[in-house]
């Protein structure tokens, strides 16, 4: 590849990663990016800062002084000190950004891993300490995958390529469709995931409409028994903490109520630790007017499956709740979001709201026309709600005014670049080669953000394994003394 032209397409349609890579460092190389990752100068962050700091923890490691690293670690450790989680410093080339900010990362993680990996008893507990509450200061990151019905498939995209570079979240939710992904993770243990991948697999019917005497019995135009037969061959059939248990990985659905008298739930093995997983998802599937409302249900403490909440009935999670970032902050410590977004009512807006970084006054413009558009339309939505009496039009209005209110943004948003053809074949079956097509487009969306997410995450799951390993030791330690005190005894 010696053009940027031949970069570009070897971009463009590159099959996996490495492919892609290659020809995004070779672009680096031929515009300048590779010059500009190696000055440490930039106003997009706090170069000085963060170039500081990094020989300080360098040098507190190299001279053992673990008390003076512990300190050090411990009053500064965030995943955007010094603007380095800002996306402008990952926008200015084509794969990774300042190679300071990857030393700063690269050191962190060797520190926290060489306090670790000491095996001192008389700093033990100071050292297991020290990694909880660093581990809850800091934080964790979350995935949320959004609705989209057929186009949900961009998910596993997304996910594969997460989990080919160690970077999947442990803590996972989902709504509508994006609710069957999440599920389908959260039943798969890591020796079984890859089968999720799969195209054959993720291919499935679940689109089967309804003749007329059912739509009007029913108020639905698609058969939900087919819905549910999809669901049975991706989630296991278990309740969300049997979920947890079998894979260590926190799965949350959002639902939301048929009615106004509940309100919207994030369903975990915390908040709802007995619900049935398989229902659950039904119900953040059930798309009003698309599908009937359904029950969720729970196993009692017999094991017997029994309707929770009988009189209630549950409908699609994103129309109230898409992305529920605040439950997910009180309940995980997520204080960092990946989004994989791809409802149809969401992707164009911000696919224009990107355009105005792109330059061009035509860009910027139509993107702020579209959502004044937006917050005219909220507004009218909400009003309209407030003056009407209580019936199906003040029903339809809160429907409105929910999906037009919410943030469909994370941290890190990966969006898919559908053309139109493709938002209108949502509510249909994709056929294999279309399945694979949407998985592809999960990957090659991913690829651009992959740097980032590696940066933002590195720190984070570093310190989980470091805290397991420290804990590890605590009980192996306990052992040791209650050996060595046995033998004395005997």
């Amino acid at each position: 590849m010696s053009s940027l032209r031949e970069c570009r397409r070897a971009m463009h349609h590159a099959a996996d990663y490495g492919g892609w890579a290659e020809a995004a460092q070779r672009l680096d190389e031929l515009t300048g990016g590779d010059a500009w990752k190696a000055s440490d100068e930039s106003p997009l962050y706090d170069f000085r800062m963060v170039r500081a700091r990094l020989r300080q923890i360098r040098r507190l490691r190299e001279r053992d002084d673990v008390p003076g690293l512990m300190h050090e670690l411990r009053q500064g450790l965030h995943w955007n000190i010094g603007g380095i989680g800002s996306p402008g410093i990952y926008a200015q080339t084509f794969i990774g950004t300042k190679r300071l900010v990857s030393d700063y990362i690269d050191e962190v993680c060797r520190s926290l891993e060489y306090l670790a990996g000491l095996s001192r008893p008389s700093d033990h507990a100071q050292r297991l300490k020290f990694f909880e509450e660093t581990a809850l200061s800091f934080g964790r990151t979350g995935l949320m995958l959004s609705g989209g019905a057929t186009l949900g498939l961009f998910h596993i995209g997304v996910i594969k390529t997460l989990w080919e570079h160690n970077a999947l979240p442990r803590v996972i939710s989902g709504s509508s469709a994006g609710s069957v992904v999440a599920a389908t993770l959260g039943t798969h243990t890591d020796d079984e995931i890859e089968s999720i991948f799969d195209a054959d697999m993720a291919r499935f019917g679940f689109w089967r409409g309804l003749g007329l005497g059912s739509i009007i019995k029913r108020r639905a135009l698609m058969d939900q028994a087919q819905v549910r037969r999809g669901i049975q061959h991706f989630v296991s059939d278990m309740t969300f903490e049997e979920s947890y248990r079998r894979t260590g990985r926190v799965v949350n659905v959002t639902v939301s109520p048929a009615n106004t008298t509940q309100s919207p739930k994030l369903l975990n093995h915390v908040t709802f630790p007995h619900l049935c997983l398989r229902e659950a998802v039904l119900a953040s599937c059930a798309v009003p007017v698309v599908f009937e409302p359904v029950l969720l249900y729970q196993r009692d403490h017999h094991g017997a499956k029994v309707p929770f909440l009988p009189n209630v009935k549950w409908v699609d999670g994103s129309m109230k709740s898409d992305l529920p970032r605040l439950r997910l902050r009180r309940l995980h410590n997520v204080n960092h979001f990946i989004v994989s977004q791809t409802n149809p009512h969401v992707v164009p807006f911000m696919a224009l709201r990107g355009s105005r970084s792109r330059g061009g006054r035509t860009g910027v413009l139509r993107a702020y026309a579209l959502e004044a558009l937006k917050e005219q339309t909220k507004l009218m939505a909400g009003l309209g709600r407030d003056l009407s009496p209580p019936g199906m039009l003040r029903k339809r209005l809160d429907t409105l005014h929910g999906l037009l209110e919410q943030e469909y943004r994370g941290n890190i948003t990966i969006l898919p670049s559908f053309r139109l053809r493709q938002f209108r074949q949502m509510l249909s079956n994709p056929s294999l080669e279309a399945t694979r097509k949407m998985i592809l487009a999960g990957e090659r969306a991913t690829w651009p953000k992959l740097s980032m997410i590696l940066h933002q995450t590195r720190i984070s799951q570093t310190l989980d394994t470091c805290l397991r390993q420290v804990q590890a030791g605590r009980s192996t330690d306990g052992d040791e003394r209650m050996h060595l005190a046995q033998l004395k005894a005997g």
